[in-house]
């Protein structure tokens, strides 16, 4: 029985010996860019953006051109293939011959080189989902670089940085593997010291464009490929300061901070560092020293410090008290700069490295979020990498110019949608003063909350998550950390936040997808039918998990987002990390918003979605530009134009959006008190600045023209407070017929990075209760009626209008045997559909009655009239029994064409999208002045910034083209409109009240068809569309019904009734 048994066990062992043999072959078979537990191999662990420097001068200034570095950006020899399996397996070799292969510029993203095919899509992956697998051709890209370094690099370890590569990269020096990496958009750094040579070295870097880690990248961008962040070499000791962490802990009154100094040593080939010791030094922006004498510390204090075997290690190995630091803040960016210096044992400076550094507190208490103890609210808005020449690669000069845009436009924070930027972006974040939500790689929002639930997948989660943290730990810039993007919810998730919270707990945590806490006695399982019964599901469960410190949301309504504040369940912040969705003509109803976020402590702000329209510039077979946009290469899946919901354009000009933007965000906010003497109330409402380092200005205006200007003086008011002031309004003559107008504007007193001493920061223009009607004037002259069996002719002294009686529509209006209408004027209802319209509320679905309901009204009745100076004629058309139009028309002797507009649509039709008229004039007439709101184009519920004021240009000055067409160029409050051509001959359009007019080179039908701006055809004469009313262009978000504007700015079908006027002008 024994030798049974033990033959039995015997037999078994053997099996399990050979089921884990094949297990092994098995795991050492996959491919490494198919295994999700190979992230990397001999990559160096994460750390911060710092650089080695010889000497502790060159580290105050801290310009990086002054370290131990060597930039390999530039031309490097490069081959592509559309497939793995078609890749070169032996060109890091020596004597391989690249010579024939092409140039390509690094950093880069081949396929704006001409290699691949770039494909945007939003959710759905771009490879069928088979996890870790990737189941279509991987292009692969192989590239080459020949370098020498510098002679004085002879005893320094040598570490290769990359700054972001995607998605999965070998690498090879002088022949030999130095290492493999994935994460795209985070530095991979590798220590070659040992493979390089004197003279000439080669490195090789093998680039696969997709890998089980794109599983993880599934963000709503282009997905490109490449090495599309910088290269360099980085040189520094065998003793060096590898990394460090600094804290800046402030008392209970916030008055005094703790300087806390965690440094990492690293020691090669066993360097005795007796008698070494480190060294730091703090010093102002003056580059005066702030510390009495150095902090120092021995080295093998640091090298060998001792971990308890309970109780967490204690953060600080250097510390300082700080009497009264100048504190860090997005309105008072102070930065001090911090150096540490490594001294060997005889004094001698051996490395110094630096960073700046900002003193601040973030703090969330009582459901509010509190930077330095104040109470604050974050203006912010997504912003992704993005150039409309180089896709996903940008450069220093791009990302300047963002903030300084950001800074202009009244931004104070952005969260870094969806993966950590280059480290020069929050450097500049730290120096203009703009808050960061720093974002984590990692969405996976094809497979919703799969990855984060399986648990071999922790490790690169975590691993993406760490590295950004540790890399951007120092700025002050970044007061929170998030943990990536729609990825659902799982361990994975949570051990990631418990990692950040016990490493960093300075900043607060945000996940979106964290929603629901099970323990919660008010919790809704996810898909129950309570849950798909409730309002917003995404606010049916009244609590998140503990680990997130923010209650956050995407796209709420403003009720749901009201219901969110006053929620007796939600005892932490609310903050909407994506709302307004900018895509197309959008953005209405944002005064709302900030209406409602400016009632509630608990409303800390919201993320706009998003910065740039990600359009790639392109050009037709004429040479005509236009962006291109998901599908227009070919590359399937796409999402479309969905990749167009900026607030800038793809070359980095403001949009309209963006000026209302900066009006809602201003920091400072006029209200009227009594306007006859020049009262008004001033809200100061910035956190930490008074508004006595500002110049306020006011002018006086009389229809567009300036009476008289001066400066308000003694404006100071502390922050969030407000005061009452009275501007020293001269007296003045009121003439009758015009509008008078006061205008109050803050300017900047000094030079600021992002802006010149003067700029504009905030501004208010109130109408001035000063108006006098005027006589109405007598009209001279006679004109005739000809009742005809086709038309109706009206003529005068040089002039004659037609109109047809079938139609009921004038369709000739000349003067001087000059024809005014290059077609009819019309009843308009509809407009060319937005994206808010077509994707989101399905306005054609909903509204589509109104699409031709203007040329299916029928005439039922004409009826005429005449005095000596003038002929009335009145046309009652109807729809339906549903839709009565009546329009009378007042031609008068002084060649003056006068429309009366009475429409009565029953209640029980859908809303409509105008109320108005349209007409056509010849091109020639291409100089446009209005009096209205401008100079920027706006609707109703988007027109608090513009102002109303006299206008001149052409035609196309005032014309703004989405990169997919659609409704544009609006103008509110239009009192009047003239055309001219270049003799100064036109026509006057003007009305009894506020006008909504727009002027087009193109047909509405081609605004409506078109889907790029190449597609417009300039025809021979304008659309001019003359309203009393268009409804607002929504924009809660693009793909609902919650993309309709919001009630108050609906057309709804009713009774509406308008005039306009036009008249000839020499």
């Amino acid at each position: 029985m024994k030798k049974i048994f033990l033959q039995q066990r015997t037999a078994l062992y053997i099996l399990l010996t050979v089921i884990l043999c094949l297990f092994v072959q098995g795991v050492c078979a996959q491919n490494d860019w198919e295994n999700e537990l190979m992230i990397s191999q001999k990559k160096l662990p994460a750390r911060v953006t710092s650089y080695s420097y010889s000497n502790e001068k060159d580290a105050v200034i801290g310009d990086r051109n002054l370290a131990n570095i060597l930039m390999l950006n530039g031309a490097w020899k490069f081959q592509f293939v559309d497939d793995d399996e078609k890749r070169p397996l032996d060109f890091f070799q020596s004597g391989f011959d690249v010579s024939g292969w092409d140039d390509i510029e690094v950093p880069s993203c081949w396929e704006m080189k001409g290699y691949g095919t770039p494909i945007y899509t939003n959710i759905t992956y771009p490879f069928p989902v088979n996890l870790p697998n990737i189941d279509r051709e991987n292009p692969v890209g192989s590239y080459v670089k020949e370098f020498e370094l510098p002679q004085n690099w002879e005893d320094k370890e040598i570490i290769l940085h990359f700054g972001g590569v995607s998605s999965a990269f070998y690498l090879w020096v002088n022949g030999k593997k130095a290492g493999y990496s994935q994460g795209s958009r985070l530095p991979a750094e590798f220590n070659i010291t040992s493979l390089l040579k004197k003279g000439n070295n080669k490195i090789a870097v093998q680039v696969f464009r997709w890998s089980d880690g794109s599983y993880l990248e599934d963000q709503d961008h282009w997905r490109m490929s490449g090495i599309h962040r910088e290269v360099m070499l980085l040189a520094q000791p065998k003793v060096a300061l590898n990394d460090f962490f600094v804290r800046t802990k402030f008392d209970k009154n916030l008055s005094n901070a703790l300087l806390q100094i965690r440094p990492e040593i690293k020691v090669q080939d066993n360097q005795n560092i007796d008698g070494w010791k480190l060294e730091a030094k703090l010093f102002d922006e003056e580059n005066e020293s702030v510390l009495s004498a150095p902090l120092e510390l021995s080295l093998k204090t640091i090298v060998d410090e001792a971990y308890p075997q309970r109780d967490n290690v204690p953060f600080a190995l250097l510390e300082q008290n700080i009497s009264r630091p100048k504190k860090w803040s997005a309105e008072t960016p102070y930065l001090y700069r911090l150096v540490l210096s490594i001294t060997d044992n005889n004094g001698e400076i051996v490395e110094a490295r630096s960073c700046k550094l900002g003193f601040r507190d973030v703090a969330v208490k009582n459901g509010a979020l509190l930077v330095n103890g104040k109470k604050i609210k974050l203006y912010g808005v997504n912003r992704h990498d993005h150039n409309e020449r180089e896709g996903k690669t940008v450069s220093r000069e791009d990302i300047r110019r963002d903030l300084e845009l950001i800074k202009q436009f009244n931004f104070n924070a952005i969260r870094t949608s969806h993966y950590p930027n280059d480290p020069y972006f929050y450097d500049l974040c730290d120096e203009y003063g703009v808050y960061v939500m720093d974002e984590a790689n990692v969405e996976t929002h094809g497979v919703n909350g799969l990855i984060s639930n399986i648990p071999t997948w922790h490790y690169a989660i975590l691993d993406r998550v760490i590295r950004m943290v540790e890399r951007d730990k120092n700025h002050p810039s970044v007061i929170s950390w998030s943990l990536g993007n729609e990825s659902g919810c799982g361990p994975n998730h949570a051990a990631a936040a418990m990692w950040v919270k016990d490493f960093d707990p300075t900043r607060f945590l945000h996940y979106e997808g964290a929603q629901g806490d099970p323990n919660h006695p008010q919790y809704l399982p996810v898909n129950s039918a309570e849950w798909h019964n409730s309002n917003y599901h995404d606010l049916s469960n009244p609590t998140d998990p503990s680990y997130v410190d923010v209650i956050s949301r995407m796209y709420p309504t403003l009720e749901q987002l009201e219901n969110m504040a006053n929620s007796p369940y939600i005892k932490r912040p609310i903050m909407p990390c994506e709302y307004a969705h900018a895509m197309g003509n959008s953005l209405g109803n944002m005064k709302e918003y900030w209406d409602l976020i400016h009632q509630y402590d608990n409303l800390i702000g919201g993320f706009i979605w998003d910065w740039i329209d990600q359009g790639i510039l392109q050009k037709d077979d004429t040479g005509k530009e236009s962006y291109a946009y998901g599908g227009d290469f070919g590359d399937t899946p796409n999402d479309g134009n969905f990749c167009l919901n900026g607030i800038v354009t793809p070359d980095r000009k403001p949009k309209p959006a963006l000026q209302e933007c900066k009006y809602i965000y201003q920091p400072v906010v006029f209200e009227a008190v009594d306007l006859r003497q020049g009262k008004v109330r001033i809200s100061n409402r910035f956190h930490f600045k008074h508004t006595g380092e500002y110049l306020f200005q006011w002018e006086l205006m009389e229809d567009g023209k300036l009476l008289e200007s001066g400066v308000l003086d003694d404006v100071i008011i502390l922050p969030q407070s407000f005061g009452e002031f009275q501007v020293p309004l001269p007296s003045f003559k009121v003439r009758a017929g015009c509008e008078y107008w006061l205008r109050l504007s803050v300017h900047t007193t000094l030079d600021e990075v992002w802006a010149e001493k003067g700029f504009e920061v905030a501004k208010e223009k109130f109408l001035l209760p000063f108006y006098i009607q005027t006589e109405p004037e007598v009209v001279k002259g006679s004109v005739k009626l000809e009742d005809q069996t086709e038309n109706i002719k009206v003529i005068g002294k040089k002039f004659r209008v037609v109109i047809d009686k079938n139609s009921g529509n004038i369709v000739s209006y000349k003067t001087n045997d000059n024809e005014w209408l290059q077609q009819p004027i019309v009843p308009n209802f509809w407009r060319p559909q937005t994206d808010n319209d077509e994707r989101g509320w399905k306005s054609h679905e909903k509204s589509g009655f109104w699409k031709d309901a203007a040329v299916k009204l029928n005439v039922v009745d004409i009826q005429t009239s005449t005095t000596e100076s003038a002929v009335k004629v009145v046309v009652t058309k109807e729809l339906e029994e549903k839709v009565s139009l009546v329009l009378t028309y007042t031609i008068s002797a002084d060649a003056s064409v006068k429309v009366d507009y009475e429409l009565d649509a029953n209640k029980s039709l859908p809303m409509l999208l105008r109320v108005g008229s349209r007409l056509a004039v010849a091109n020639q007439y291409s100089n446009l002045n209005y009096y209205g709101k401008g100079p920027w184009e706006n609707y109703c519920d988007r027109n608090q910034a513009a102002e109303v004021d006299v206008y001149s240009g052409s035609v196309e000055d005032f014309l703004f083209e989405y990169i997919q067409p659609q409704e544009c160029s609006n103008r509110t409050e239009v009192r009047w409109l003239e055309l001219k051509n270049k003799n100064g001959k036109g026509l006057r359009i003007s009305g009894d009240q506020p006008l909504s007019i727009s002027v087009w080179p193109w047909t509405a039908e081609m605004l409506e068809t078109a889907t790029h701006t190449n597609q417009l055809k300039e025809e021979d004469f304008f659309t001019v569309n003359i309203d009393l009313f268009q409804s607002g262009v929504g924009g809660c978000n693009s793909w609902s019904d919650d993309a309709i504007p919001i009630e108050e700015y609906r057309a709804k079908s009713g009774y509406y009734e308008y005039q306009f006027r036009l008249v000839p002008v020499n």
